[in-house]
C-alpha cells in the first residue's frame, strides 16, 4: 500500500510487513505475479473502501494458497478445509465442513446433492467443488 509518506508497504493476507521502498514518485503502477502458490490477489482502492476519502493509492492483498497435496482419501479434516478454502467462493463452506468432520473419503462419497442438502451450498458452488476435486485427481493421479 502506498501511504502519504511517499512509502510503499508490503501487506500478506491483511498483515502490514512494514516498508519495502520509500521516496516513491506521485504516480506509481503495481505488477502482480500470479505464478506460484498465489490463489487470490485483491486491489482496493483505500477512498472507495473506507469511504473517508483520504489517504493515497490502493492496496493489493495476496491470499497465499494452501499447499495441499496427496491423495484425497488420505486428507484430513483440515487438508479438506484448505482444499474448500481453495475453490473461488466456498471459504463461508469450511467452518461447516469442519463442524460435520469430512474428511478425504468422506468429501469423496459426496456428490453436488449431498453438498447442497446436507452442507447447504448453492448448486453452483456444490457443482464448483465436484469439478475442482475431480480436476485435482485427474492432475495427481
Amino acid at each position: 500500500m502506498k501511504a502519504s509518506d511517499s512509502t510503499l508497504h508490503f501487506h500478506l493476507n491483511g498483515i502490514d510487513h512494514g516498508k519495502a521502498f520509500s521516496n516513491l514518485p506521485e504516480v506509481v503502477y503495481g505488477v502482480v505475479d500470479l505464478h506460484g502458490n498465489c490463489c487470490q490477489v485483491s486491489i482496493i482502492n483505500k477512498e472507495f473502501a473506507t469511504g473517508a476519502g483520504a489517504g493515497a493509492g490502493a492496496q493489493v492483498a495476496i491470499k497465499k494458497a494452501h499447499s495441499i497435496s496427496g491423495r484425497p482419501a488420505d486428507w484430513n479434516v483440515q487438508k479438506v478445509c484448505e482444499f474448500i478454502e481453495s475453490i473461488p467462493n466456498c471459504a463461508p463452506y469450511v467452518e461447516k465442513f469442519r463442524s460435520e468432520q469430512v474428511n478425504g473419503a468422506a468429501l469423496l462419497a459426496l456428490d453436488k446433492k449431498d453438498l447442497k442438502e446436507f452442507l447447504e451450498m448453492p448448486l453452483g458452488l456444490a457443482v464448483n467443488v465436484c469439478l475442482h476435486l475431480k480436476k485435482y485427481e485427474e492432475k495427481n493421479k
